[in-house]
């Protein structure tokens, strides 16, 4: 009940920003090698809610259009850390201390590795002006009202409800099976292996911005400092195993190990200054949170919405993903040119509709359809060039299986 009010708020503003902030504005002002760019890739990032593999094939469609490398990794390092979604939420359950510091240190790590990485790696990118999107026609201020609303309560809530149930998963299972007091028991001595204990668990794992909120409540309450939390809520959503081989394969292999350095070494920095400076304790935390668990019946008609919130996007995101495949098979008479093939790396619908845009993008192309689930991609036309659709998916970050 506590989660509801502020993901729900939180999926309100997201559909907002949906309506006014497009990639096309993104690209517009972040493709120069200066301080500005990097700036501006920074802040523009912070509040869209995408996770970190989700960021993916926007910072390429960025760096494609030329955006220097600086600010691409900019944007991969402060975007995923952030979201309205999840800023509202660490709010209601963490606090407001948390809830300053997350996009505070999302800015911070933002500036500071695009101006590293503009520094220190050489940028060899030269502009390609490519018309990867399809133009909308400009729309009435109800259509995108509507198409805001729509981002906001279903596509975005189709994006987080598996991760975040997971999230809730594994934070019972914290609950249930470590005792109390055991991490504060056998690190609390020494604060620093508590730092790099969560950053260790951080970087490989698919935990976005609002799915770690959860389980950084759980770990503290079983005697995680603070500062070690805060490693966790940066260092995972930013990272996963799947997003570091993909940003390996547009910004490549040197990049790639700064883009890790830089996340790393923030989120301990950052850590540090949140157990140095900052006092959080557990009983006050779960005092503040409770607060919040208004037990009347406005809590429970809003937590009601918010299930069915979840409820509907998962049904939308499983119809859509069959609905369109059948469709792909359906249209198939074998007049046609049909080509299937996997692609690797996809995890929502940000990922889909960036490979579904690459595909049109290509001459000859009459549909395509994206399985999320399999990574199946299924085209069909007439004379399309298979190697130029390929080209294009892996332009984008993705890989081929």
């Amino acid at each position: 009940m506590n989660m509801a009010p502020f993901l729900l708020m939180g999926m309100f503003v997201s559909g907002l920003i949906s309506m006014f902030v497009n990639s096309r504005l993104i690209l517009k002002h972040i493709g120069s090698k200066n301080f500005l760019s990097i700036f501006k890739s920074t802040v523009l990032g912070i509040p869209i809610p995408l996770c970190s593999c989700g960021v993916i094939p926007v910072a390429a469609t960025l760096r494609e259009a030329g955006a220097s490398k600086g600010s691409t990794v900019s944007f991969l390092v402060s975007t995923p850390q952030t979201g309205i979604d999840s800023i509202f939420l660490t709010y209601g359950m963490l606090g407001p201390v948390f809830a300053l510091f997350r996009p505070l240190a999302a800015f911070v790590s933002g500036i500071f590795s695009g101006i590293v990485i503009n520094s220190f790696d050489d940028d060899l990118h030269h502009h390609l002006p490519d018309a990867d999107g399809v133009p909308n026609a400009k729309k009435s201020l109800i259509e995108r009202l509507e198409s805001g609303l729509r981002y906001g309560f279903l596509s975005l809530p189709s994006d987080i409800v598996v991760p975040l149930f997971q999230g809730l998963g594994i934070a019972a299972a914290i609950a249930i099976f470590i005792p109390p007091d055991f991490i504060a028991e056998y690190f609390y001595s020494s604060p620093y292996i508590m730092l790099f204990m969560m950053l260790a668990v951080s970087l490989p794992i698919y935990v976005c911005a609002t799915a770690s909120i959860p389980i950084a409540v759980v770990l503290m309450a079983k005697g995680v400092s603070a500062g070690a939390v805060f490693v966790f809520l940066m260092a995972g959503p930013a990272t996963n195993a799947s997003s570091i081989a993909v940003v390996k394969n547009f910004l490549g292999k040197k990049t790639m190990y700064h883009y890790l350095i830089l996340i790393s070494s923030t989120a301990i920095v950052f850590g540090f200054i949140f157990d140095s400076f900052i006092t959080i304790v557990p009983p006050a935390m779960s005092h503040f949170s409770h607060g919040h668990a208004a037990d009347d019946y406005g809590a429970l008609f809003l937590t009601v919405v918010f299930l069915l919130i979840l409820i509907n996007a998962y049904i939308y995101k499983l119809k859509g993903e069959k609905s369109k495949t059948a469709e792909s098979e359906d249209d198939f008479d074998g007049s046609k040119d049909r080509l299937s093939i996997v692609v690797s790396g996809m995890t929502c619908s940000h990922c889909k509709e960036s490979v579904e845009t690459a595909v049109y993008s290509c001459s000859g192309v009459e549909s395509t359809s994206v399985d999320l689930s399999s990574g199946q991609v299924i085209v069909t036309g007439t004379g399309f060039d298979e190697s130029a659709i390929k080209d294009k998916i892996k332009r984008k970050g993705f890989s081929l299986s």
